[in-house]
């Protein structure tokens, strides 16, 4: 695999993280929402339905007792045997909660003083009699004991329900935070896998870099010996198993030790850059042109035979004798360079 090939699929993994995690911090976000909601949602329907039954109950009272008949009767009765369910409902609600004991306690005593109270309140209702008006006393006795009832209930309902919105309200503040470092502790964590990612691209570039330093003259940019010695073995085998030609031609710069003398090392130097690109230039794409060490070349040519290897050698010295030298060399050789 290229080098480009391994940073996008570097890329492409770190995309394919990054989406996994948004997609499960999206999840879990969905989740925690949809359960801070459920948590309270069934104890607060049951304490809003149980919150009609004390004005009901005085309400039928009341028409009870202005005008006795059974269908107050009925109604009564029926509240009698509901309120005792709704309070034994709300109360494994509340047991099976999350909410410490002691703030909800003195409610479920009150409503435990209800339940205990009901009983008397049945009794009452059975003595009275639809066909005639009750006494006052009996109103008297009715209404108070319904007032007593429907005060505990309204007040034991109106302080669950306070406590339930508390509650809940600190819950969602709880979820609230705890999302927050989710998304803090994902953000962290993107970063830390974006940065292990990073280091690793730039080690493999500096892994990349060092391997083409090591096959690459550091002067010309052509490739050097191992190259070629790497290439040339590669090049033997494919020859050898389809029977194509191959040819290797080597070039050296006669006396270029006189050039190094005569001027120094920075314009011999800059004659061996020329003299790299003319050879990359009339190479063809395919051929390995490599310095092999001082003013000695090479140029490994697949496919060709002593002819084409003839022509090439050829281009090159027509080359040289085109190519603008610096102006020291062709007033000091000019026969040289212009007849190689």
């Amino acid at each position: 695999m290229t080098q480009r090939g391994r940073s996008w699929g570097l890329l492409l993994g770190y995309l394919l993280m990054v989406g996994l995690c948004l997609a499960a911090f999206g999840f879990y976000l969905s989740e925690a929402r949809r359960l801070v909601g459920a948590n309270y949602t069934a104890m607060v329907t049951d304490l809003v339905r149980a919150q009609e039954d004390p004005d009901r109950l005085r309400l039928v009272l009341e028409s009870l007792i202005d005008s006795p008949d059974r269908i107050h009767l009925t109604q009564l009765n029926e509240l009698i045997w509901r309120i005792p369910l709704r309070i034994q409902g709300l109360r494994n609600h509340l047991l099976r909660s999350d909410l410490e004991p002691e703030r909800y306690t003195p409610f479920l005593e009150e409503l435990a003083y209800v339940e205990s109270r009901l009983p008397a309140l049945e009794q009452a209702i059975a003595r009275v009699d639809t066909d005639s008006q009750l006494t006052p006393e009996e109103g008297r006795q009715l209404r108070g004991l319904g007032m007593e009832l429907e005060e505990a209930l309204a007040w034991s309902y109106s302080e669950l329900n306070e406590l339930l919105h508390q509650a809940s309200a600190d819950q969602r503040r709880f979820m609230g935070r705890l999302t927050l470092a989710v998304a803090v502790l994902l953000l962290m964590l993107l970063v830390a896998v974006g940065g292990v990612l990073l280091m690793l691209r730039r080690l493999h570039q500096q892994r990349e870099t060092m391997r083409h330093l090591s096959l690459t003259d550091q002067l010309t940019g052509l490739n050097n010996r191992r190259r070629l010695l790497l290439e040339a073995g590669q090049a033997f085998v494919r020859s050898d198993r389809q029977e194509s030609p191959l040819a290797l031609l080597l070039l050296d710069l006669d006396h270029f030790k006189q050039v190094n003398d005569a001027y120094g090392h920075p314009l011999g130097d800059e004659v061996l850059v020329r003299f790299a690109r003319l050879l990359e230039d009339s190479a063809r794409r395919i051929d390995v042109v490599a310095r092999m060490g001082g003013e000695e070349f090479a140029i490994l040519m697949p496919d060709s035979d002593v002819v084409a290897a003839r022509r090439l050698a050829e281009r090159i010295l027509q080359a040289v004798r085109d190519c603008q030298w610096p102006s020291e060399l062709t007033h000091q050789w000019p026969t040289k360079l212009t007849h190689p």
